[in-house]
């Protein structure tokens, strides 16, 4: 049996304890190729039946999640229909989430990647407007996503521009990740937090409503190579298509046909 006990920044973690059989002799990524890497985690994508399925032992340590407690610290009932769906304080305690050392997928084989969870929380804009800027860098590389988003004279791309750059910071300086040149893009999406109305006179005393929409950028930044393509198949080309056609062409019959 092995014992471990990693400690982040002034708060200690318990220790693990862990069977020799877990830290079996791994693939090296050096070994295989981006495309080889991500035809195994695209496997993983496959649906299984639930009795078919095999849950994976995962060893980890978190710190325990008060559900009595509020986000914003007022007492009383918590109410189940407030503050639902993903919060900067759900997505930052994933950056708490402590593995064991040298820890191997076992769905796949390779060693877990090293990730960083951050948040801009509390920005004056449209979630709709946002939500574009963050699909034209989704899976693409930190710094050409960072020199893409530089290049569009749009204050949704500034303020993406900014988060991707506090968390690349955060990936050197905190998380003392030794290239965070070569990270990704895995997450980026915005999601709406406050809502402030207000209201404005027109003439003949007439008052409209004001929504001043205030969201949260959620990015999450993942270290490895980025994927060949976002979806799940890449796209098809023009010989493609044109083979598809000669298939439908070339099985067409004629009905009542002899």
């Amino acid at each position: 049996m092995l014992r471990v006990l990693v400690r982040t920044g002034t708060e200690s973690c318990r220790a693990v304890s862990t069977s020799s059989a877990a830290f079996s002799i791994p693939v090296k990524k050096d070994e295989l190729s981006a495309k080889d890497v991500w035809e195994r985690r695209s496997k993983l994508r496959i649906p299984k039946l639930q009795k078919d399925e095999q849950l994976s032992s995962k060893v980890y340590f978190a710190p325990e999640w008060d559900l009595e407690k509020k986000p914003n610290l007022d007492e009383g009932f918590v109410d189940p229909l407030k503050g639902y769906g993903m919060t900067p304080e759900k997505w930052e305690y994933y950056n708490k989430v402590v593995w064991q050392p040298n820890y191997i997928v076992p769905e796949t084989g390779l060693p877990k990647a090293k990730e960083v969870f951050h948040c801009k929380e509390s920005v004056h804009f449209s979630p709709k407007r946002m939500w574009a800027a963050c699909q034209l860098v989704w899976k693409m590389n930190v710094d050409e996503a960072i020199t893409q988003l530089d290049m569009q004279q749009l204050k949704g791309c500034t303020l993406l521009m900014e988060t991707l750059k506090k968390a690349k910071t955060r990936a050197a300086n905190e998380f003392h990740i030794e290239y965070p040149s070569q990270m990704y893009v895995a997450d980026a999406f915005p999601v709406q937090s406050n809502i402030v109305k207000g209201a404005r006179r027109h003439a003949h005393d007439n008052w409209n409503t004001i929504r001043y929409r205030y969201i949260h950028i959620f990015v999450r930044l993942e270290e490895g190579p980025a994927p060949a393509q976002k979806q799940r198949h890449s796209t098809k080309s023009g010989w493609d298509h044109m083979d598809a056609y000669y298939n439908y062409l070339r099985s067409r019959s004629v009905k009542y046909s002899i």
